[in-house]
């Protein structure tokens, strides 16, 4: 309780509402540095009727604060009003309801942009009122109020929610501004901090939505275009092999100019598969022990072809032989091939591929693999990207070699999910080396990661 009043209100009845009997207080004009203000209509209610109050949406403007005070004592109620009336910035209406059921009743009409609650509310308290209060939906700051001081009972209310915490019988005019400023202040900060969650959690929504439907298109496109595909890839084949009749040379080269498109689309058609595959987390591998070398060394013969074509070489080099590793032989070609198919890709004609693998000399229990050309390299800015995903070059001779920028960050998956790592280094003009490394032993499962198991190096040298 606060020390004693020093005016007694001036209270008349109004009239017998519909819902419950209602008084309002005849307005108090203050003069606070010589301009007039109606600080206060202060209520007292039951319940009030809704043209009383405006809503907190009519009344928005940031200088003027509607205070809902919930305080049983008559006194303390014309204290706090009069420590009001002497804050000039911002202008405050003070709202008044003396007892626990018809301050419950205006916090939840939510007309309020503030509510000091005190602690003693009859045989109700002002944590029970904050707690309803919270409970049913009330964002507005509220300060609670003590006739005497407690930590038990400070801790607890700000355990529930409240803003601030005051002892009557040390609050005055300037300790009232503060708490007021800061309780605002802090709920506009939250507000403002939930508004912009809220715009991040609908963002979120709206490009997971948008993933799930590139997914979906991926999956739709590749299945569609597999089926014909593989039908003309197929009907090529049979007239290469000349089973439909004899083919002048000029067919044969048309036919085989054919059958390397379909190839080619065949291959972005998987890529496309695989990379849905790794969104959704089916692609599996199904590890075993194989020899690497001959693996490397059937993966090169299918690539001399296309090598041939462009004038490259390709070396293999493999120590010791045989070199045993635990891998899934299918993912591990599919791998070796995106990488020297890259290498032929960006190495000019008369130019050399280095296929090697050798136990790591760092560590015995993994195998190293690398794939080195000697091409135009990879400029800096360029290789912290190479293995995004879609992610090409925009420019020089790579744009030209077009594709759809998938192929290096599937292999960079299905190396993680060996339990290995592949890095890349580059000398602009001098190459670039792709190096793998992998566990020779079987290893535990790996879950499928993004952006791990992957380093980068740069050796930013003129051509």
């Amino acid at each position: 309780m606060l020390p004693a009043r020093r005016t007694k209100p001036n209270w008349h009845p109004a009239r017998n509402h519909h819902r419950g009997i209602w008084f309002v207080k005849t307005p108090t004009w203050i003069e606070t540095k010589g301009i007039d203000r109606t600080l206060m209509s202060a209520s007292l209610a039951k319940t009030l009727p809704d043209q009383a109050i405006p809503t907190r949406e009519e009344n928005s403007s940031k200088d003027f604060i509607r205070i809902l005070l919930v305080e049983d004592d008559e006194d303390d109620y014309i204290l706090t009003r009069d420590a009001l009336a002497e804050i000039s910035s911002p202008l405050c209406s003070l709202d008044w309801a003396p007892t626990f059921e018809t301050g419950l009743d205006l916090v939840n009409q939510d007309r309020h942009d503030l509510y000091l609650f005190d602690y003693r509310l009859g045989v109700r308290t002002g944590l029970e009122l904050l707690r309803q209060g919270i409970a049913q939906g009330c964002d507005s700051p509220i300060i609670l109020l003590t006739g005497s001081g407690g930590e038990l009972v400070a801790a607890e209310a700000l355990r529930l929610g409240a803003a601030d915490y005051m002892t009557k019988n040390l609050m005055t005019t300037k300790s009232l501004h503060r708490a007021i400023t800061n309780a605002l202040e802090k709920s506009q900060l939250r507000q403002t901090l939930a508004d912009h969650q809220h715009r991040l959690e609908h963002s979120n929504q709206v490009l997971t939505k948008q993933n799930q439907e590139i997914q979906r298109f991926y999956h739709t496109l590749a299945h569609e275009l597999k089926t014909p595909l593989t039908a003309a890839r197929e009907f090529t084949a049979i007239m290469l092999d000349e089973l439909a009749g004899p083919l002048t040379p000029e067919q044969r080269e048309y036919l085989q100019i054919s059958q390397e498109c379909l190839g080619q689309i065949t291959n972005q058609v998987n890529d496309l598969l695989d990379i849905t595959r790794l969104d959704t987390g089916k692609l599996s591998i199904n590890c075993q022990q194989e020899d690497m070398g001959l693996l490397l060394s059937h993966a090169v013969t299918a690539m001399n072809t296309s090598a041939q074509h462009k004038s490259v070489a390709i070396a293999l080099s493999v120590q010791p032989n045989p070199l045993i590793a635990w891998i899934d032989h299918f993912r591990m070609t599919q791998v070796i091939t995106n990488l020297l198919n890259n290498a032929i890709k960006f190495t000019p004609p008369g130019g050399t591929i280095t296929l090697s693998a050798c136990e790591d000399p760092d560590k015995p229990e993994n195998l190293r693999i690398s794939v080195q050309d000697s091409g135009c390299g990879i400029a800096p800015e360029h290789l912290d990207h190479i293995f995004d995903r879609l992610y090409q070059v925009e420019e020089g001779h790579a744009r030209k070699e077009g594709g759809l920028g998938l192929g290096l960050t599937i292999s960079r998956e299905i190396v993680i999910l060996h339990g290995g790592q592949i890095n890349v280094q580059s000398q602009m003009g001098h190459g670039t080396k792709f190096t793998l490394t992998l566990p020779k032993n079987r290893t535990n499962p790996i879950s499928h990661r993004l952006n791990q198991g992957v380093s980068r190096e740069v050796q930013n040298t003129a051509c």
